[in-house]
């Protein structure tokens, strides 16, 4: 990626330089691109993906970008965890962590909590295949036949079985940022 950032830096810094809102144009596009799903099997292989994910590491903390994120008043790295804490996704969480373990102390202490708590549970797991894998739902559970009437009291109601569906619906991502109604 050296010859894409050597190539278009400076056209990029330029025009956030004349453009105030650009940057901040920039990385929420690149981020929201980067969400989109994907044609690949494994979602971590996506070559496209792994692209915006370099980039939008490299504009919001290489050095080379300082001058560019100063004049432009904008916090790149906490707009860019913004993003990753909203949109949850497998690349949001791999950028997150890398702004985080890139972070100062006082950066790691207020977006490391928000991090994990958007990290929905079992759905920024990825197996050794690279695919993204809900933790509960790989779980093998054991159901009795439900034909069998001789073990059922007469006197007790079946309890109601919850609807599964719905409750693999509530591990996706969400499609809109959390907490917009």
């Amino acid at each position: 990626m050296n010859g894409a950032y050597l190539l278009w830096d400076a056209l990029l810094q330029a025009i956030s330089k004349r453009q105030h809102l650009f940057l901040s144009t920039l990385i929420s596009g690149m981020h929201t691109r980067l969400n989109q799903p994907s044609g690949y099997h494994n979602v971590l292989q996506d070559p496209e993906k792994e692209a915006l994910h370099l980039w939008l590491l490299h504009i919001a903390s290489a050095d080379v970008w300082s001058q560019a994120r100063r004049s432009t008043g904008i916090d790149a790295e906490a707009d860019l965890m913004t993003l990753c804490c909203l949109h949850p996704s497998p690349w949001s969480h791999a950028i997150g962590n890398a702004l985080l373990e890139g972070g100062d102390e006082a950066f790691v202490e207020s977006w490391a909590d928000l991090l994990s708590a958007s990290a929905m549970a079992g759905s920024m797991e990825v197996d050794d295949a690279g695919e993204t894998e809900d933790a509960d739902m790989g779980e093998a559970q054991e159901q009795e036949p439900e034909d069998n009437v001789a073990d059922v009291e007469p006197e007790s109601e079946p309890e109601p079985i919850a609807d599964l569906a719905s409750w693999r619906e509530a591990l996706k991502a969400p499609k809109v940022p959390i907490g917009v109604v």
